[in-house]
């Protein structure tokens, strides 16, 4: 296999080079408050154009003082992006690893998932790529247990710490269970959302990478009743953008997309740094293997109308926004 290093990688420690981590940082921030300046410069034009206060000094001064704001951090950003990203951050070269020999492990995360865990099981059990699949419950109150043994998964575990990222962690954990570090960790949840003939795709693009992540941010792949509504799609978008503000040369489009893979070797060295228990596992997760200097690619995925009851975000909108508020603190500390 061809291990040729990662982007922005430093071969001493396996990290991000320093000049990437500030460019990125000053990358994100720069477009954050190029985007309020914009947003205030609009209120104030408004004012400006419209409104009896026109002539007032204040009005004048406060305009002039953000269309001044806009000039000088969208300057900002463009120095960012289109000179420190080329002149300080080392490029990346092309990768290729063979996984013509590698075993897949599939982990489905599930909680009081009844309703379908026992499909989604099966489903993945005929996948011709899957060598096995382990189901990680989280205390589940119903038969979700009896209902993905019925189905044959070769493994059924109980994650006794409560919250989607908790489950997750674990199920990575026990995915990695007899596989060699060029061998593939599949991660999903066991809700009938997403479709087992994305494997294919997904090894097809982590012979040049280290993790693959699902988007459904692609309508042509996406069921018309899902939880990706007017305000859930875009909104995940945004935050997936500001992502790849910080890590710039990653290309996002869903920060919460729950189906992804990755080599072993990499999942074995990304575990340490996980730490998130909650609902914004997911950007957790590849913000952290980002830093390590990873590569990461995103590519569409069908997305489903989901069996049962979400016990996650949902079309829950109060619930949704927490959520984003704690994956912006993610961002913003990254």
């Amino acid at each position: 296999m061809d291990h040729t290093p990662a982007h922005c990688e430093s071969p001493a420690t396996g990290q991000v080079s320093p000049h990437a981590n500030w460019v990125g940082r000053a990358t994100l921030y720069s477009l954050t408050l190029f985007l309020a300046a914009a947003g205030l410069a609009g209120i104030t034009s408004f004012v400006w154009l419209v409104t009896p206060w026109r002539h007032e000094g204040w009005v004048v001064w406060l305009h002039g003082g953000m269309l001044t704001a806009v000039f000088v951090l969208g300057f900002t950003l463009f120095v960012s992006l289109f000179v420190l990203q080329r002149l300080l951050v080392p490029p990346r070269d092309f990768r290729y690893g063979s996984l013509a020999q590698a075993r897949v492990h599939v982990a489905l995360t599930a909680y009081n998932d009844e309703a379908c865990i026992g499909d989604a099981a099966r489903e993945f059990l005929a996948c011709p790529q899957a060598h096995q699949v382990i189901v990680v419950e989280n205390n589940s109150k119903d038969a979700t247990r009896a209902k993905a043994q019925e189905a044959g998964a070769h493994r059924v575990v109980t994650e006794t710490t409560p919250g989607y990222g908790a489950c997750c962690m674990r199920s990575l954990r026990e995915a990695c269970e007899g596989l060699a570090d060029e061998d593939v960790v599949i991660l999903c949840e066991g809700d009938m959302t997403f479709s087992a003939n994305d494997i294919r795709k997904m090894l097809a693009y982590l012979e040049n990478t280290d993790l693959v992540l699902g988007t459904r941010a692609t309508q042509e792949l996406r069921e018309t009743d899902t939880q990706m509504d007017y305000l859930l799609n875009p909104g995940n978008q945004l935050v997936a953008k500001l992502i790849q503000a910080r890590f710039w040369g990653t290309r996002l489009t869903d920060c919460g997309c729950t189906y992804r893979a990755m080599r072993a070797g990499a999942c074995r060295r990304l575990l340490p740094q996980l730490k998130v228990q909650g609902n914004h596992f997911s950007p957790h997760m590849y913000i952290e293997a980002l830093k390590l200097g990873m590569r990461v690619i995103e590519i569409p995925v069908v997305f489903r109308q989901r069996a049962g009851l979400s016990k996650g975000v949902g079309s829950n909108k109060v619930k949704a926004t927490r959520v984003a508020l704690r994956m912006l603190g993610l961002i913003y500390k990254a």
